[in-house]
């Protein structure tokens, strides 16, 4: 990945690729773009032509930050990380996206569901359940 790689993708806005604009504002080529492009995502640096969702639409009107608190001895005693417990929890059916935090929450994960019945169901039945989560804290996204 050269500087014009670097230049590319600092470019790109949340994913959306618009080859004209790009151009323009790397004042190159419209075929160097696409060219470049297309070469970063063969090189999985970049992923594009996702699609894009919009959720509420979708009948899903409920967006959620869970924070949690992970006991690390019981993990570690499971032979499990922070990580694997992540992975777990991203493999949940609604459960869209999720990172391991340095703040007073170990991880965070951010959850749609239809309405609060479905997310509280969500919360108690999968995340709550999973082993090495001592604790959930809930921020639920107005509008």
């Amino acid at each position: 990945m050269d500087e014009f790689d670097e230049e590319l993708i600092y470019s790109i806005d949340d994913g959306v690729i618009k080859y004209t604009n790009l151009a323009k504002k790397l004042n190159a080529p419209l075929s160097t773009v696409h060219f470049r492009i297309k070469k970063l995502e063969n090189e999985k640096v970049i992923k594009f032509y996702k699609g894009e969702i919009d959720w509420k639409k979708a009948g899903f009107g409920v967006t959620a930050y869970v924070l949690i608190s992970v006991d690390i001895n019981l993990l570690k005693s499971m032979n499990r990380t922070q990580d694997m417990l992540l992975e777990e929890l991203l493999k949940i059916p609604y459960v869209k996206e999720g990172h391991i935090t340095t703040s007073e929450a170990d991880l965070v994960i951010k959850v749609i569901a239809r309405d609060t019945s479905h997310f509280k169901e969500l919360l108690l039945n999968k995340i709550d359940l999973l082993e090495g989560i001592v604790n959930t804290k809930t921020m639920i996204v107005l509008g």
